[in-house]
């Protein structure tokens, strides 16, 4: 891999509104000639991408990113994905990605997370949305114009209220509270609470809980030096037993945890882990 190739970026977002249902701003710009891969795991998080110069090609759980003749902007949207996902990069290719927080999309879109992304990658299929793209790529002030036009879009669904309060205790590996209890805690029966939370989600409850769980481990790990064994991470992350753990490490990301940690990579500091091809 060779950085000069191409120029990665990851940067907050500077509205107070925006910080509240945006991780970060992803930019990459590829050079012509210039490869880049890597390997995406589950996360609780939502991508969306606006690609200039780019041809889409997605095959199995891979998405391939290539220059393109092709001058419009081409909106790219990440559904839930239960596995990696590979992604490769090839040549001239501009990328301004909005990494949105869980439920960040469905304020800024009215349509449902589920209805937009029912697959692992697809093109958005929004006419505001693709006519603000073809004002981006023209300068320096990208950002400041994405900001200006999420906060232009900017909604409030009282639907998404139930599930936010069901988010807050589904993060929290150390809460084992059963998904019917939580439906009870937010004022829904079970069947409506989890037909709500795949329609905004795109997962179940129980899968977004093994999200969390996957990505706590992660943190505790990378994050944090002094926990350097399974037993640590089991107890730390919420897994019930040492081989309850390998096995969704598996399932996850195709790797043992051991393999898996000497793996993955962090990009610009703690926010992105990616297994870089």
């Amino acid at each position: 891999m060779h950085i000069s190739q191409f120029v990665i970026k990851i940067l907050p977002p500077s509205s107070p509104i925006l910080k509240k249902h945006i991780e970060c701003f992803y930019i990459y710009e590829g050079k012509p000639g210039s490869k880049f891969s890597y390997v995406a795991f589950p996360h609780v998080n939502t991508g969306l991408s606006f690609l200039k110069g780019a041809s889409i090609k997605r095959e199995q759980w891979a998405v391939g990113i290539s220059e393109s003749t092709n001058v419009g902007v081409h909106i790219e949207i990440l559904g839930k994905y239960m596995g990696p996902l590979f992604l490769e990069y090839t040549g001239k290719v501009q990328e301004i990605s909005i990494v949105f927080k869980p439920l960040g999309l469905n304020r800024f879109i009215s349509y449902s997370y589920q209805s937009l992304a029912p697959n692992f990658s697809q093109e958005l299929s929004n006419n505001i949305w693709h006519h603000f793209g073809k004002n981006l790529f023209s300068g320096d002030d990208d950002l400041s114009k994405l900001e200006s036009f999420l906060l232009s879009q900017f909604l409030d669904n009282q639907e998404l209220y139930p599930i936010e309060e069901s988010l807050k205790i589904l993060e929290n590996i150390s809460d084992q509270t059963s998904i019917p209890a939580i439906a009870k805690m937010v004022g829904l029966n079970l069947k409506t609470f989890q037909r709500h939370f795949k329609k905004h989600m795109a997962c179940s409850p129980i899968e977004f809980r093994r999200i969390c769980r996957f990505r706590n481990s992660l943190t505790k790990k990378l994050k944090n030096s002094q926990l350097k064994n399974l037993t640590e991470i089991t107890f730390e992350a919420g897994y019930f037993d040492q081989s309850y753990l390998i096995k969704e490490f598996y399932k996850l990301t195709n790797h043992n945890p051991k393999d898996f940690f000497k793996a993955v990579s962090k990009v610009d500091g703690e926010q992105i882990i990616w297994e870089i091809k």
